[in-house]
């Protein structure tokens, strides 16, 4: 890439600055939204859960999807219950609850929560963690090994 033609971001606003033309070229590839959060994930790990013969199923990594992308700085649990997951994930409540149950098992989701009969969950901070690294490696020296291959109990 020519970059006096498409400039340079600014890494504190994302914006593009700098290079002849910057300003009118409404070249927009590296803005991003302000004001969000970045969260640190573990990819070698990640992949590993999309893997086929992982033991998760199509509708637990669209789960594991959801929660990427709904993490809470820290530990703090996904605040919705599986019927409003199943819901935005357009799935029916009975496999997002089979789905979430199942990435319980195998450590990936980390039931934080209860309020009665519902669990709210939250990701390993293994595989993810928003905020500094090394607060997440703090926080994952006491969260379980996440377990994949998953294996099915007899």
């Amino acid at each position: 890439m020519d970059l006096s033609t498409h400039g340079v971001v600014d890494l504190k606003t994302g914006q593009l600055v700098g290079g002849e033309g910057a300003e009118r070229s409404g070249d927009t590839r590296f803005h991003f939204e302000g004001g969000g959060r970045w969260a640190s994930f573990g990819k070698p790990l990640l992949s590993r859960i999309w893997a086929k013969g992982s033991g998760y199923t199509k509708n637990d990594k669209l789960v594991v999807g959801f929660y990427l992308g709904a993490t809470q700085v820290g530990l703090k649990p996904v605040p919705l219950t599986k019927q409003e997951i199943a819901r935005e994930l357009e799935i029916r409540p009975a496999s997002a609850g089979e789905s979430m149950n199942r990435l319980a098992r195998g450590n990936i989701l980390i039931p934080v929560q209860k309020f009665g009969a519902i669990w709210l969950f939250r990701l390993n901070a293994r595989l993810v963690y928003d905020g500094g690294s090394e607060q997440q490696r703090e926080c994952a020296k006491y969260d379980p090994v996440p377990i994949v291959p998953l294996k099915e109990e007899a």
